[in-house]
C-alpha cells in the first residue's frame, strides 16, 4: 500500500473538494475512483508532530512531539513498524528536512530516503532543506521497481506546498495554487508509472496532508499559530484496488488523522496494536455515535508566552479552549467568523468538559522532549519557523489572538534573517523588543544576527540578556560558548559547554566542542569520550566521525580510528580529512599501497592539503 502526504495541503483547494481556481485533475481522479472523507482534521498544524500522530495513531500530548525539531520517542509504535513485523517491505521518501531521519520517524522503515543531512557553519544558513516532488517520486519509482513483487508499504512526503515556494506565480494563480498545480502534475506522472507497472489497480493508495495553510485567514499567513479550520482541515482520499466494492464515494462524518493508520491496518487485515488511539474509518459502528476530534497548538505558548490552544470538535460544533474561549458552528460558519461562546455557553461548557476528560484519560506515554540543537533550529528558521521553544508557565498568559501583531513582526524578522537580510532583521527584532522587552527569542535571534555580522560584543550583550530572562536557555549557552571558543578564551568556552550539558544532557554542540577543546590540549581520551557522545547525538555527522577518528588515531587506537574514518567517508566521500586520516592509519599498519591511495584521494578533493601531500611523499615508491 502507498500513503502519500502532501505537506501543507488545504482540503478546500482541491477540485474534488469543490475548489475551482486551479485544476487538480490527478488528485480528483483518485477521488473519483475511491472514497473522499470530507471532514478530516489534523491534530496539530505542524509537520513533525502531525506526521507523528498520523503514523503512530496517537494524540500529540501522548507522543510528546510538540514542535518541529523534536524527537519521535524510541518506544513509539508506528504503522511502518507494525507492517514490517508482518512481513511487509517498508520504505519512506521524504521531501522536507522537517521529517529527516534524525528526528526518529524512520523507525520501522527498511529504507528511509531523506538526504538533508549537512552541518552549516554557525553564521550560515543550511542549504537543501526541501526537494521537489519529481525527485521524491522518482526515488520512489526506483524502489518500487525492485520491491513491488512482495507486500510493501511506501510512505511518500511531498513538501512543495510549504514555504518558501520554489516557483514564481502563474498568471491568474496565487503562489500556493501554482505549487499545487505542479504537485498535481507530478502526482499524475506517478499515477502513470503505477499503471504501467500494474500497481494502480491492485494497491491501496491513501492521499492526505499533515495540515493546511492559513493564507491570511484570521490574520495568520502560514500555519502553526492558530487552530482554525484553514490549517486543520485536510483532505483524505482512499483509492481502492480493483475489486473493492460497496465503498461510499464520500463520507461526511468528522474524523482525525489518527484514524488513518487503523483504517489501513483494517483494510490489510492486520491487527491494530493497543497503543493506537484512533479508530478505523471502515469500522461498522463509527456511524453509531459522533466522534470527538481533538487538535492543539502550543506554538504561541512556547514562543510568545501566550496561553496554549486546544480544541475539540463534536459534530458541527467546535470549541477552542484559550484565554478567550471560542465556539463555532462549522456547518453554518465554516470560516469561523462568528464566535458563539456567549450565545451557546452550555454547548461550549459540555465540549470543555469532554476536552478535559479526553486529556485526563490519555496521559503522556513518553518523557518530555530535550531541546533541539542549534543546527536543527537554524534549518527550521530558514523554513520560516520561529525557533527554539521557550515556554512560560504563567497562568495569566495572554490569548494568542491578542499577540498576533507581535507574532507577525517576529515572523517577518525571522524570515529576513533566514534570507540573508540581516541588517533589516536586526531592526525588525528591535521593533519587537520595543513592544515587549521580555521577548526571549527576539533577544536571542538579535544576538544571532549580531554574531553573523561579527558584531561580537553586541551579540554577547544580547545573549547575557537572554540568559537573564531564562538562565537555562540552552541555545544561548551554546552560542555563547562558541563565541568564547572563537575568541580563544578556552577556559570560558569549556565552562560554558560543561554547564550546557547540565541543562541539556547529550547536547551535540556541547559534546563536540568539548571534544575539540580536549584535542587542542592533547587530552585524547577525553576527546574520544566527548566526540563519542557527539556521534551518539548525531550519528550521521561525517565531520564528527572524522574528528573522533583523529582522536583515536592520536591515542594509538588504530582499530577504532579506522572504523570512524571509514564511516565518515561513507557519509561524505568528499571529506578530505577523513581520507587523510585513514591513510595515516593504513601507514601505521604497514599497508603502504592503501595509504597512498587514500592520500591521493585527499589531494584530489583538496589540492591544498599539505598534510596529505607530505605523508604521500614519505611513502617509498614501489
Amino acid at each position: 500500500m502507498i500513503l502519500i502526504s502532501v505537506d501543507t495541503l488545504r482540503a478546500d483547494h482541491l477540485g474534488c473538494y469543490g475548489y475551482q481556481k486551479v485544476r487538480t485533475p490527478h488528485f480528483d481522479s483518485l477521488g473519483r475512483q475511491g472514497t473522499i472523507f470530507w471532514n478530516v482534521g489534523s491534530p496539530v498544524p505542524m509537520t513533525l508532530p502531525a506526521h507523528t500522530s498520523l503514523l503512530t495513531s496517537t494524540y500529540p500530548f501522548v507522543h510528546g512531539v510538540e514542535e518541529n525539531g523534536g524527537m519521535v520517542p524510541r518506544g513509539a509504535v508506528s504503522l511502518a513498524g507494525v507492517l514490517q513485523s508482518h512481513g511487509y517491505s517498508t520504505a519512506a521518501f521524504i521531501g522536507g528536512y522537517v521529517l529527516d531521519a534524525q528526528f526518529g520517524l524512520n523507525r520501522g522503515f527498511d529504507s528511509y530516503d531523506s538526504p538533508f543531512h549537512v552541518h552549516p557553519q554557525p553564521d550560515q544558513e543550511p542549504p537543501d532543506l526541501k526537494r521537489p516532488a519529481e525527485s521524491v517520486l522518482h526515488s520512489t519509482e526506483l524502489w518500487l521497481e525492485k520491491h513491488s513483487g512482495q507486500p510493501f508499504f511506501v510512505f511518500i512526503h511531498l513538501y512543495d506546498l510549504h514555504q518558501p515556494y520554489e516557483r514564481p506565480s502563474s498568471p491568474g494563480l496565487s503562489a500556493y495554487d501554482t505549487e499545487l498545480s505542479h504537485v498535481d502534475e507530478a502526482l499524475g506522472q506517478f499515477r502513470t508509472f503505477l499503471e504501467t507497472q500494474g500497481l494502480l489497480q491492485k494497491t491501496l493508495i491513501v492521499v492526505t496532508s499533515d495540515h493546511g495553510e492559513s493564507l491570511g485567514e484570521h490574520g495568520e499567513k502560514t500555519h502553526g499559530y492558530f487552530i482554525y479550520q484553514s490549517t486543520l482541515w485536510v483532505p483524505l482520499i482512499l483509492h481502492w484496488p480493483a475489486g473493492v466494492t460497496n465503498q461510499p464515494a464520500r463520507i461526511d462524518a468528522p474524523a482525525s488523522l489518527i484514524d488513518v493508520a487503523p483504517t489501513i491496518l483494517q483494510f490489510l487485515a492486520v491487527p491494530q496494536p493497543p497503543e493506537f488511539q484512533g479508530r478505523s474509518l471502515l469500522a461498522t459502528d463509527r456511524t453509531a455515535k459522533e466522534e470527538e476530534v481533538y487538535a492543539e497548538s502550543l506554538y504561541a505558548r512556547n514562543h510568545l508566552g501566550c496561553s496554549a490552544l486546544r480544541c475539540l470538535r463534536l459534530g458541527k460544533y467546535k470549541y477552542i479552549e484559550a484565554r478567550k474561549p471560542e465556539l463555532y458552528d462549522l456547518a453554518g460558519d465554516p470560516r469561523e467568523l462568528h464566535n458563539l461562546y456567549e450565545e451557546q455557553r452550555p454547548i461550549a461548557l459540555d465540549l470543555q468538559r469532554r476536552l478535559s476528560s479526553l486529556m485526563s484519560h490519555n496521559q503522556a506515554q513518553h518523557p518530555a522532549q530535550k531541546p533541539a540543537s542549534a543546527e536543527v533550529l537554524a534549518r527550521l528558521r530558514s523554513l520560516g519557523y520561529l525557533g527554539a521553544p521557550a515556554p512560560r508557565k504563567d497562568s495569566l498568559a495572554p490569548d494568542p489572538k491578542d499577540r498576533l501583531g507581535e507574532y507577525l513582526l517576529y515572523g517577518d524578522a525571522i524570515r529576513l534573517a533566514s534570507t540573508g537580510h540581516v541588517p533589516e532583521a536586526i531592526r525588525a527584532f528591535q521593533n519587537v523588543l520595543q513592544q515587549d522587552g521580555t521577548n526571549l527569542l527576539s533577544h536571542f535571534y538579535l544576538a544571532v544576527c549580531y554574531y553573523r555580522l561579527h558584531r561580537i560584543e553586541e551579540a554577547v550583550t544580547e545573549l547575557n540578556t537572554t540568559l537573564a530572562i531564562a538562565p537555562d536557555y540552552s541555545q544561548a549557552e551554546e552560542l555563547l560558548g562558541t563565541i568564547w571558543l572563537q575568541k580563544k578564551e578556552y577556559a570560558k568556552a569549556r565552562q560554558q559547554f560543561a554547564h550546557l550539558l547540565t541543562i541539556a544532557p547529550g547536547d551535540y554542540g556541547a559534546h563536540y566542542n568539548l571534544g575539540i577543546l580536549a584535542m587542542r590540549d592533547g587530552q585524547w581520551a577525553d576527546a574520544a569520550r566527548e566526540l563519542s557522545a557527539a556521534v551518539e547525538a548525531d550519528p550521521a555527522s561525517a565531520p564528527t566521525r572524522e574528528a573522533l577518528g583523529s582522536a583515536y588515531l592520536q591515542a594509538g587506537d588504530l582499530e577504532h580510528a579506522q572504523l570512524e574514518f571509514v564511516r565518515a567517508i561513507e557519509l561524505n566521500p568528499m571529506l578530505a580529512r577523513a581520507h587523510d586520516g585513514l591513510g595515516k592509519v593504513f601507514l601505521q599498519r604497514g599497508r603502504s599501497r592503501e595509504a597512498a591511495s587514500e592520500f591521493r584521494e585527499a589531494l584530489r578533493i583538496d589540492p591544498h592539503d599539505d598534510d596529505a601531500r607530505n605523508s604521500l611523499q614519505r611513502i617509498p615508491a614501489e
